[in-house]
C-alpha cells in the first residue's frame, strides 16, 4: 500500500498513518491475504483443479481486487467460455450447464457467460419438450 486510504498520505513501511495515525495493520493483512488466495488459485489452475481455482480467486477479489487478480479473472473466464461452447457442441447440455455455473461464480455478470446461460438454457428446454413428445409417442 502505498497511501493511507484513510487521509491520501504517503506511507513508507509502518502499520500507522504518519498523518492520521490510522492503524493500518488489518488492511495491509487483507492486501497479503488476497495475494496469498491469487498465488493458490494460480497454482490450483495449473495442476488442473478448476473449482479449486475458482474458489481461491474469488477470495482473492473480494479482499482487493488487483490487475492481476482482475486479469487472471477474464482469462478463466475466456478458458470456461470456450470449454462450455465445446460442451455444447458436443450436446453435453447439463455437462456444459454445470460448467457454466462454476464460471458464473467468478462473474455473474460478465456478457459471455450471461449470452452463455440464456443460450443453454433454450437448448435445455428444446431438448426436454423433444423428450417428452418421444415418452409421449413412445407410450401411445
Amino acid at each position: 500500500m502505498k497511501r493511507c486510504p484513510c487521509c491520501n498520505a504517503r506511507l513508507k513501511e509502518a502499520v500507522t498513518c504518519p498523518r492520521c495515525q490510522a492503524n493500518l495493520s488489518a488492511v495491509i493483512g487483507s492486501e497479503q491475504v488476497a495475494e496469498h488466495y491469487l498465488a493458490k488459485a494460480i497454482q490450483s489452475w495449473a495442476k488442473n483443479n478448476k473449482e479449486q481455482s475458482i474458489h481461491a480467486l474469488v477470495l482473492s477479489l473480494q479482499l482487493k481486487k488487483t490487475q492481476l487478480a482482475l486479469i487472471f479473472r477474464d482469462f478463466l473466464i475466456q478458458k470456461y467460455y470456450q470449454e462450455i461452447v465445446q460442451r455444447l457442441k458436443r450436446k453435453r447440455l447439463l455437462s456444459a450447464n454445470q460448467y457454466l455455473y462454476q464460471a458464473r461464480q467468478l462473474s455473474a455478470y460478465s456478457p459471455q457467460l450471461q449470452q452463455l446461460q440464456a443460450f443453454t438454457t433454450y437448448l435445455l428446454a428444446r431438448h426436454h419438450k423433444q423428450v417428452q413428445a418421444n415418452s409421449k409417442a413412445d407410450c401411445e
